[in-house]
């Protein structure tokens, strides 16, 4: 866990803080007892620059940081990219590990107050858009799938102009959802802005470091972006995002369980007799 959310944030991180990230990384098994002013003395670098780094992975100080070090085992620290001549067992294992890091990131990145203020706003709302660019697109389509099954209304397209048209005829009581990895796409930005001169609410799900959609959302959801680029990182970086989706859409199912049930038992229905009919 402590090598999954340095790789999360180590760009982020200043000069003097990749220090004290690259020292914990290589001296793992000589931390116990170090104090954040004897690691601070040693590199030469400010106490508060420790600490910082401290509370940047999510720790209240530097002792909390060495104490969860302490009970994790060597092997979190291996290198986490594919090797070429690795085995199938190897490579499975590290798909895996990194696969429940990510989870375990996204739901410590996302508090519980912050998924059921979205799940109300979706409850609550009388238009919903969903729209990612790229590869997102694929998330936001499959997100609008997931609560039309439910029989939730929910627009969507990978056509920018026309999720503008659609934004500038919404209004206070609509929702604008939208998926971007880098929250720098000038079309998620353009339409980010578009909903907010129309009093359109907008939930975001895009990475924890700052971007140029964080000012524009009402709502932000953090999703967990190893900003290291390797050949496992980009196999399951998208882990993030689908468990947030799930997050949403079953606490969702929950506010109206019979009704959100019965639609989804109606749509498995339509899909079966759909299937019997290609089959004659």
């Amino acid at each position: 866990m402590i090598q999954s959310k340095l790789n999360s944030v180590y760009n982020t991180l200043t000069v003097s803080e990749k220090l004290v990230a690259d020292y914990i990384i290589k001296n793992r098994g000589q931390l116990k007892t170090i104090t954040s002013y004897q690691l601070a003395k040693s590199l030469k670098v400010g106490q508060s620059t420790v600490i910082r780094f401290s509370q940047k992975l999510g720790y209240k100080s530097f002792r909390e940081l060495l104490s969860e070090i302490s009970i994790e085992s060597d092997n979190i620290f291996s290198r986490e990219d594919i090797e070429i001549k690795e085995s199938t067992l190897t490579t499975n294992e590290k798909i895996a590990a990194q696969y429940i890091d990510i989870t375990n990131l996204t739901t410590q990145a996302n508090k519980p107050e912050t998924i059921d203020e979205v799940v109300n706003c979706l409850y609550n709302a009388n238009k919903i858009v969903s729209f990612g660019v790229g590869n997102s697109n694929l998330f936001a389509e499959y997100f609008a799938n997931q609560l039309i099954t439910m029989g939730i209304e929910v627009f969507t397209s990978s056509n920018a102009h026309t999720v503008l048209s659609k934004l500038i005829r919404m209004k206070k009581g609509d929702l604008l959802f939208l998926f971007s990895e880098s929250g720098q796409s000038k079309d998620i930005v353009r339409a980010a802005k578009t909903a907010k001169t129309h009093d359109v609410t907008v939930i975001t799900l895009t990475k924890t470091t700052k971007n140029p959609l964080h000012p524009y959302s009402d709502i932000l959801l953090k999703t967990v972006n190893y900003e290291n680029d390797t050949r496992l990182n980009v196999t399951t970086i998208r882990c993030s995002q689908l468990c947030l989706i799930d997050m949403l859409t079953l606490n969702l199912l929950k506010k109206d369980f019979k009704f959100y049930k019965s639609n989804i038992d109606e749509s498995k229905k339509l899909l079966e007799s759909s299937l019997v009919s290609k089959k004659r």
